[in-house]
């Protein structure tokens, strides 16, 4: 018989009523395939939008995941019976969206934390998808909007359950999520968080003096930096913050080297004192090499404090130690103008600076007093050298006030041309009031004042006479008050 049969197949005819049950219809084979290639795509996504928008704020999570994850199966059959690059990016939105609702529902259960985490991985790396793809797809008005919805989902991801981890469980989540972000400036947004969670570790750890878990997380902060400078473009919101934040690392990173110098400086010195009877040179010197590591370091990044505390520790070292007192006085002296030149703030209560105090006024003391030894012994030369002098002052001190200052002044005329006795003080016989005389001799005791002497200039026998006519007119300007 001589005609012509079309074979006839089962294909599924989907209601646009949501959750209606499918039904079954006899079409032929090929008006299916034909069918199946034109819209299968588009007819999924239409299909996930459908059950998309039923999924409301108001309903309970699990109705609300439950149609979130219908939609998503649709936009995953979108996604995969796509046929141009138009068509794939339109899905691989839809699906970033929906990931982020059902991240969002996730996130009201504490015990969905790592199924929230998935979620947003999904969102992103469909985002990441789209971003990249739809370049001379997708009209800018297009991209503008995903990235736009992009960098929404990451700010509500850093503000959720996120913020609320541990910095070192933060550190972690960020570690894992980023490799899903293929969107630059977002993802160096999150290298910068990931940045400020080892950061902080690290200065937590500074401040509990675990000086090697420090480092560790300072220099752990170098690799997200640099992912982050590499990936910020010419955002100078993202270069300003980067910048700040790799000097910050980067000087807490020296003072933590400086403060685990002085720290194991200060232990090996602790030994030291235990064992003075036996000194062990070799230690000494690690002592004094681990103060000076402390040195170095604090200057790459002028930290002032923690410079002046190595220095004291170097010279309470030559000090105590090795004894040798122009080295100890040395670093010292650099530790207290370090000190003082962050006036208005003191040290007054901080054993480093009370130590360098105390030695150095130590030293102040036996200087002046070897000075002072010293001057005595020459002074007793000198005075046996002009004992006649001594004598007519001696004598001239019998006097009165009056008498005893025309003498001074007549007999050792100060050197100083300009210094001369004033007044009726200097006219014999004339009255001379009891005020007129104490002011006179204020002004004798400037003229001849020792401390005033220039030795080089003027020897060391002006010296001593000024110190002894001094003497004199201080004790009778005391007994006039």
């Amino acid at each position: 018989m001589g005609y012509h049969t079309e074979r006839l197949v089962y294909v599924e005819k989907s209601s646009r009523k949501v959750n209606s049950d499918s039904t079954h219809i006899l079409i032929p084979v090929q008006r299916a395939i034909v069918m199946t290639q034109n819209t299968s795509s588009s007819h999924w996504r239409e299909q996930g939008n459908t059950i998309y928008v039923t999924a409301k704020d108001n309903l309970c999570p699990s109705i609300r995941k439950e149609r979130l994850r219908q939609a998503a199966n649709c936009y995953y059959k979108a996604y995969n019976f796509s046929n141009n690059e138009d068509e794939k990016v339109s899905a691989a939105k839809n699906l970033a969206m929906v990931s982020w609702k059902m991240a969002r529902v996730d996130e009201q259960c504490l015990e969905r934390f790592s199924l929230m985490i998935h979620q947003y991985k999904e969102s992103f790396k469909y985002f990441s998808f789209g971003f990249h793809h739809s370049v001379g797809v997708k009209p800018d008005t297009w991209r503008d909007g995903l990235l736009a919805s992009a960098k929404s989902c990451w700010e509500e991801l850093r503000a959720g359950r996120v913020s609320e981890l541990t910095m070192e469980n933060r550190a972690h989540t960020y570690h894992d999520l980023v490799q899903h972000m293929q969107i630059p400036e977002i993802q160096a947004e999150c290298y910068i968080e990931l940045t400020n969670c080892h950061f902080h570790c690290g200065i937590t750890a500074i401040q509990n003096k675990d000086f090697k878990r420090g480092l560790y997380e300072m220099r752990d902060c170098y690799m997200p930096i640099n992912e982050a400078k590499r990936l910020q473009g010419d955002k100078a919101n993202l270069q300003a913050e980067v910048r700040i934040l790799e000097e910050d690392v980067f000087m807490h990173q020296c003072m933590a080297e400086s403060l685990q110098a002085i720290s194991v400086g200060d232990q090996l010195y602790g030994r030291l004192l235990l064992d003075q009877e036996a000194l062990n040179m070799d230690m000494v010197y690690e002592v004094i090499d681990w103060y000076k590591q402390a040195v170095l370091r604090t200057r790459e990044v002028t930290e002032v404090e923690m410079e002046a505390v190595a220095l004291s520790r170097l010279g309470r070292v030559y000090d105590k130690v090795l004894k040798i007192k122009y080295k100890a006085k040395e670093y010292l002296m650099r530790s207290m103008q370090l000190a003082h030149s962050m006036h208005p703030r003191t040290f007054n209560s901080e054993d480093w600076f009370k130590d360098c105090a105390e030695i150095l006024e130590r030293y102040q003391k036996e200087t002046v007093s070897a000075e002072e030894e010293k001057w005595n012994k020459e002074r007793e030369e000198i005075i046996k050298g002009i004992e006649k002098e001594m004598k007519n002052i001696e004598k001239a001190d019998e006097k009165d006030s009056q008498e005893f200052l025309r003498y001074v002044y007549r007999v050792f005329p100060p050197k100083n041309k300009d210094h001369k006795l004033e007044g009726n003080v200097k006219k014999k016989g004339s009255y001379v009031d009891h005020c007129t005389v104490k002011k006179t001799l204020q002004k004798a005791i400037i003229h001849y004042h020792p401390d005033k002497v220039d030795m080089e200039k003027h020897g060391k026998v002006w010296k001593v006479l000024s110190e002894e006519i001094t003497k004199r007119l201080t004790r009778r300007y005391e007994a006039m008050k």
